[in-house]
């Protein structure tokens, strides 16, 4: 029964890698829900076969964006999402003889690089004036109609003033646009695989909690890049490495901010520290958050290279 149960599963993720794609284009619905459900089919064709696995997966994959073009046209790539071909890494790195932390590292990387190709087009014909103009008079639109504006200007605020920080809030969200579409590539594949480890770990790799979540040392240099990217683009003026630069400490931001966290949640732990010291460790991280969030982010970065939980736990097994 096994047996028939899991040649059912594997037939079910081959018909999402083959039909997926061409369903997302065909009804337009690719979002968040297909890019995880090919994920998900991908991980576990690889998962399935130990020896042929990222063959298989590959090509089911790369047969499902084919059968797309072919039965929608070429020009219906531009709808395409190409995060789950991250997938593809993961399951390579399952099976090399690479660390887990490893693993994660390059597959985030490929997930992030993976999800701002659909952007690129859109970055390297620029975004029309015209277009920042109609957002930024639609929020004030809706500023005029809440009564919204007239509270302003009675505290001293013209509409003036208004006007020019609502666009420079729009030219700020377009610059960082493929930064927030990169961390929401690395949420997507993130959270399956989160779920494949703790709920369908491959035999090579073993489930770690949220306290053993590490990237290897190497991974610092990727916001050394982005810091020296940012100085050199804004000193010769060079705005498409600067915007690079701002893009990359985003990034960087976000995920150092969680291996900070993770550091925290692992010193909470500790059996020196009473329930009320946590308590009060906790509440007050909360209530000075514009403090602890900084803290947090320069303490994952520096986790990077001196792996503070190393230094108070004995060394595991990756």
């Amino acid at each position: 029964m096994y047996i028939s149960d899991q040649k059912t599963t594997n037939m079910l993720a081959i018909l999402v890698l083959v039909a997926g794609p061409w369903l997302g284009v065909s009804k337009q619905a690719w979002g968040w829900t297909l890019d995880i459900l090919l994920l998900l089919a991908l991980l576990w064709v690889g998962r399935s076969d130990r020896e042929h696995g990222l063959r298989f997966g590959t090509i089911f994959l790369f047969s499902g964006y084919g059968l797309a073009v072919l039965l929608n046209g070429f020009p219906s790539y531009t709808s395409f999402s190409f995060v789950p071909w991250a997938g593809l890494v993961t399951i390579w790195g399952m099976r090399a003889p690479i660390t887990h932390r490893a693993v994660v590292f390059w597959s985030l990387v490929a997930a992030g690089v993976t999800g701002i190709i659909p952007t690129l087009g859109m970055l390297l014909q620029g975004v029309a004036q015209d277009s920042v103009q109609v957002l930024v008079q639609s929020l004030m639109d809706q500023y005029t109609q809440a009564g919204m504006l007239e509270n302003l200007k009675s505290q001293g605020v013209t509409e003036r003033e208004l006007l020019t920080l609502f666009e420079q809030i729009a030219n700020t969200m377009i610059t960082l646009t493929p930064g927030l579409v990169a961390l929401t590539s690395l949420a997507k594949w993130g959270a399956v695989y989160y779920f494949f480890v703790r709920w369908f770990p491959f035999p090579e790799r073993a489930y770690q909690p949220f306290t053993e979540w590490r990237l290897p040392w190497y991974a610092v240099w990727g916001m050394n890049l982005a810091i020296a990217s940012y100085l050199v683009g804004d000193l010769l003026q060079w705005l498409t490495v600067k915007h690079i630069g701002l893009n990359l400490m985003l990034v960087y931001g976000v995920v150092a901010l969680i291996l900070g966290s993770a550091i925290f949640v692992s010193f909470l732990k500790k059996p020196m520290l009473s329930v009320f010291v946590k308590f009060i460790l906790l509440f007050a991280s909360f209530l000075y958050i514009q403090v602890t969030a900084p803290v947090l982010i320069i303490m994952g970065l520096l986790d990077l290279v001196f792996d503070f939980r190393r230094r108070s736990t004995p060394k595991k097994k990756e």
